[in-house]
């Protein structure tokens, strides 16, 4: 069967209508709503925040650690390093205490 009088659409011109208005795609957007670029929006909540800090500080401390360990080895090269066993004992008390209580 041959169709003369076609208007210059094409089969595939009335498959891809046909289509589109079977998944409700047919109607055209507003010119306004199609040219709008999607806008990107990013929300960091408190708790993200609150890790940007923590890993901040952490590390500062990592440097203060480093410079202190430089200082303990320089000491116990020269031989001039001492530390009391009591203040030992406390700070490592101290430390469990802490941590069965946190």
């Amino acid at each position: 069967m041959n169709i003369n009088n076609s208007n210059g659409i094409s089969p595939k011109d009335i498959q891809q209508y046909l289509l589109n208005e079977t998944l409700g795609k047919g109607r055209e957007l507003p010119e306004e709503k199609s040219s709008a670029i999607p806008q990107e929006k990013v929300d960091i909540s408190n708790k993200a925040r609150e890790i940007q800090q923590i890993s901040s500080a952490m590390t500062d401390v990592q440097s203060i650690r480093e410079d202190k360990v430089a200082a303990i080895k320089s000491q116990i090269e020269d031989g001039t390093y001492n530390v009391s066993g009591e203040e030992v004992a406390n700070k490592m008390l101290g430390e469990y205490f802490l941590d069965i209580f946190a």
